[in-house]
C-alpha cells in the first residue's frame, strides 16, 4: 500500500553523517514518504552465457563398431583432422559390391560394342550398355563416399566439447559421437533497450569477471522467456553480440549481465525521489531503522507519467522519501515527534512496519 503524507519529525540529538557528529540540536524537518512494494529480480532473470558462434555435434554416418577414438574432451584440433574411426562391415560390404558391379558393366559394354561391330547388335543394345557403365560408376562413387565416412573428421579447426564416443562400442548411424566448437567468435543475445542500441553499434558487454567489447548484428524481438523485461522496459529487445576472441580472452560459458535485467530488488517510485550522486549515479533516500540512508540505484524504464522502475539494495522494512523540507544527508537519525527522544536509538527501537501507514496506529514522521 503506498502511504503518501506529510508529518513532521526530529532530527536524533546527535545529527551524525559518515560517522562525524555534526550538531547537537534538534531540528523539526517535514517528510514525504511511501512504503515500498518490492519486485524479486528472479521475474525477470534468466541465464546468460557466452556460446561459441560456431558449434556442430558431429554424428555417425555409417553404423559400425568404434574402431580407434583419437580425441579427448578439451582437445584441440585442425581442420579434416581424424577424429574418430568406424569399423563398418557393411560400408566395405557396400563399396565392393559397387566394384564388382563397375567391373561388369564395363565387360558388358566391351561386349556389346564388339558386337555392334561385327553387325550382330543394333545401336540401341550399345546405348544400353553405355547407360548401364555410367550407373555402376556412379554406385561406386555413393559406396566410396559411404566408405569414407567410417572416418570421421573435423569439418573446421575448433575444441572438441564433449565425447560420447568409446572405442569398441557399436555406433548407430545419426548417433552422436562428439561435439565440436570454434570458439574464436563468441556471441550472446542479450536483452537491451531498443531504442538505445542498433544494429552496427558497438556493445560493451558485462561479465561476471571484467568486460568484452563486441558488434550488435541484428536486433530481434524478445522471445517467450524475456516477456517479463517488457514490464519494466517497453522497448526491450535482444540484441545478437559477437565477439572477437583470437586470443582466447574469453571462454564459452562465462556469465553475461544484461544491464536492463535487474540484479536487485525492483521498486516503483515517484520521479521525485530520483536524485544524482557527486559521482554521477542515481541515488533514493529511504528511512531504514530511524536513519536516513542513501540506496544506489540503476534506473529501469518510467512508470506512465511521473513514476520510474529502479532496482537496488532495498529492503522490505524501507520507507521511500519523495520529499523532505530540509537536505537530509545519509546516516542522520530521524525519529517521529511524537515519540521519546530515548526511543530514537534504531539499535533499541522495534522496527516500523513498512506495510502500514498512520491509520495502523504507527507514529508518524
Amino acid at each position: 500500500m503506498r502511504v503518501a503524507v506529510a508529518s513532521k519529525v526530529l532530527l536524533g540529538c546527535c545529527l551524525l553523517v559518515c560517522g562525524q557528529e555534526l550538531a547537537n540540536a534538534q531540528t523539526q524537518v517535514a517528510i514525504k514518504r511511501d512504503a515500498v512494494n518490492l519486485i524479486s529480480p528472479d521475474n525477470f532473470r534468466e541465464p546468460l552465457s557466452l556460446s561459441a558462434s560456431r558449434s556442430v555435434d558431429i554424428r555417425a554416418r555409417v553404423e559400425g563398431l568404434i574402431q580407434n577414438v583419437r580425441i579427448k574432451p578439451g582437445a584441440k584440433v585442425s581442420s579434416q583432422e581424424e577424429l574418430v574411426r568406424i569399423d563398418s562391415a557393411q560400408a566395405a560390404k557396400q563399396l565392393d559390391r559397387a566394384r564388382a558391379g563397375l567391373k561388369a558393366a564395363t565387360l558388358q559394354r566391351d561386349l556389346v560394342k564388339t558386337q555392334v561391330g561385327e553387325g550382330t547388335q543394333s545401336q540401341v543394345a550399345l546405348d544400353l550398355a553405355e547407360a548401364q557403365l555410367d550407373v555402376a560408376e556412379a554406385d561406386l562413387e555413393l559406396a566410396q563416399l559411404n566408405y569414407d565416412q567410417a572416418s570421421v573428421r573435423a569439418p573446421f579447426a575448433g575444441m572438441v566439447t564433449s565425447l560420447e564416443a568409446a572405442q569398441g562400442a557399436f555406433a548407430a548411424e545419426g548417433d552422436k559421437l562428439l561435439t565440436l566448437q570454434d570458439a574464436n567468435e563468441l556471441t550472446v543475445q542479450i536483452p537491451v533497450n531498443r531504442s538505445e542500441v542498433k544494429a552496427g553499434d558497438s556493445l560493451t558487454v558485462q561479465l561476471a569477471e571484467g568486460t568484452a567489447t563486441g558488434k550488435v548484428q541484428a536486433i530481434l524481438p524478445l522471445d517467450t522467456k524475456w516477456q517479463g523485461l517488457r514490464q519494466l522496459v517497453e522497448t526491450a529487445a535482444l540484441a545478437v553480440v559477437t565477439i572477437e576472441n583470437q586470443n582466447g580472452n574469453y571462454q564459452v560459458g562465462q556469465t553475461v549481465y544484461s544491464p536492463i535485467v535487474p540484479r536487485q530488488p525492483v521498486l516503483e517510485i515517484a520521479n521525485s525521489s530520483l536524485k544524482n550522486s557527486e559521482s554521477g549515479t542515481r541515488l533514493v533516500q529511504v528511512i531504514r531503522g530511524q536513519m536516513i540512508r542513501d540506496i544506489e540505484v540503476t534506473l529501469l524504464g518510467p512508470v506512465g507519467e511521473g513514476r520510474s522502475y529502479v532496482s537496488g539494495p532495498f529492503q522490505a522494512q524501507d520507507e521511500i522519501i519523495t520529499e523532505t523540507s530540509e537536505p537530509l544527508p545519509d546516516g542522520t537519525v530521524v525519529r517521529a515527534n511524537n515519540v521519546p527522544a530515548t526511543e530514537a536509538n534504531p539499535n533499541t527501537r522495534r522496527q516500523p512496519n513498512a506495510n502500514t501507514n498512520q491509520n495502523d496506529g504507527r507514529p508518524g514522521f
